[in-house]
């Protein structure tokens, strides 16, 4: 596909839309599952309703970050941005599948296949295969994880530093129970603190995906544009000095 204008505007919009609609449903869920905990207050069963309500919390956690990593994809190609035009982080995420094929036998016909292929498709727009649209989250999206999805996507995640070891935590404490380690007691505080936890790392990077929209971080600067264009131009002969030798004649 041959890029024409540029509808960003649009899509980004649609996005921002879309993510707000899921931040606001998983919110719900949230506050549905403290209030499931609160229900079998001073019960034997308090205890076991705390322990599902960790699992559950990081799972919403985990499932509101690929679900709008997944629309941020769909936006940089509804957005029909030339490849040329991203940076060279994204440019790697999105061939990601032509990388994995070199694996085993790199021989030299499939090196030149790969470079003819990626020399080729620079004006063409930006496109993700199946399993790069589907974001891995590794299934512990701890903060090193969401660092490299960051990274992929030219994400600042910067803001978020901050919650890096909670986040960890909660992800260390999911795995404890979902793997029938050692029982924790657990209070209502510590599940209202975890919500809160989970609804700000969401707010975050709802709010990190809308500085991303609104500053074109995918997009190179204007001048290594130029500089990646100057590329597809022939190249031009090195000049030769004004008082070089003129080489001999072979018909002499």
């Amino acid at each position: 596909m041959t890029v024409a204008s540029d509808p960003s505007v649009e899509t980004g919009l649609a996005l921002r839309t879309a993510i707000a609609d899921c931040l606001d449903r998983r919110r719900n869920a949230l506050t549905e599952t403290v209030r499931v905990v609160a229900a079998h207050k001073d019960t034997v069963l308090h205890q076991r309703a705390c322990a599902m309500a960790i699992p559950m919390l990081y799972a919403h956690w985990e499932g509101f970050a690929k679900e709008v990593l997944q629309l941020y994809v769909e936006f940089l190609e509804q957005s029909v941005v030339a490849q040329r035009e991203v940076h060279s982080s994204l440019l790697a995420y999105s061939w990601s599948g032509a990388f994995n094929k070199l694996k085993g036998t790199l021989t030299h016909e499939k090196k030149v296949d790969l470079i003819e292929r990626f020399l080729g498709s620079l004006s063409n727009a930006l496109a993700f295969e199946q399993r790069e649209r589907e974001i891995d989250t590794k299934s512990n999206l701890l903060f090193k994880v969401l660092e490299d999805l960051a990274q992929f996507l030219c994400l600042d995640i910067g803001p978020m530093r901050g919650q890096g070891k909670k986040l960890d935590a909660l992800v260390c404490r999911r795995n404890n129970i979902a793997h029938g380690g050692r029982e924790q007691k657990l209070e209502d505080s510590d599940i209202e603190e975890y919500r809160a936890l989970v609804v700000s790392l969401m707010e975050s990077l709802e709010g990190v995906l809308d500085e991303a929209v609104h500053a074109s971080a995918y997009r190179r600067s204007p001048a290594m544009r130029v500089a990646l264009e100057s590329t597809d131009t022939t190249t031009a002969r090195p000049e030769v000095a004004a008082d070089a030798p003129t080489p001999p004649d072979d018909r002499a």
